[in-house]
């Protein structure tokens, strides 16, 4: 019996730390387009996916670890504020039900939307002073809304696969 509890762990570890490249490159290099005080990307995607598949703990890891290192190496400035906003995300979002994309984490978006946007705006204030968190404000729905259509394509291309089914179960 624990080596079956050894085995899952294990799973999620790796899925957790593939996440975490999967967020890190395709933050900070794959189709990157630069809007108001930062950039849009496509690595909120995949800490949406990594908030369906893994247990909070392993998720909130993926994602802040991923998200960070992206702007380590992109846009120091933004670290903190990163690691924070993108912990905050994942909390919505559940891993316990047998599809990626079901009804809570549809609705999950809404308030990683919010929190992006009020997450941003704060650290932009602070930063650039309030017309230039203003200015961010836009990109930030933008970069939320376009992350969320992917999200739902690669939830509903896995759930046809039966991914965590077939991986997780």
């Amino acid at each position: 019996m624990e080596k079956k509890k050894t085995s899952k762990q294990l799973i999620y570890v790796v899925m957790a730390a593939l996440f975490a490249a999967m967020i890190t490159v395709f933050t900070a290099y794959v189709l990157r387009i630069p809007a108001g005080n930062g950039y849009i990307h496509l690595g909120d995607s995949f800490i949406f996916l990594a908030a369906s598949l893994l247990p909070l703990p392993y998720a909130i890891v993926a994602a802040a670890v991923g998200a960070g290192l992206a702007d380590a190496l992109t846009a120091p400035i933004w670290v903190i504020a990163t690691v924070i906003i993108k912990s905050v995300i994942v909390l919505p979002f559940t891993s316990k039900k047998d599809k990626i994309i079901n009804s809570r984490n549809l609705i999950a978006l809404i308030p990683a939307l919010v929190v992006t946007c009020v997450g941003y705006y704060l650290a932009d204030k602070i930063l650039f002073g309030a017309w230039g968190a203003f200015a961010a404000v836009i990109p930030n729905i933008i970069q939320i809304a376009a992350n969320a259509a992917i999200y739902i394509i690669f939830g509903l291309a896995l759930d046809a696969a039966g991914f965590k089914k077939k991986i997780l179960k």
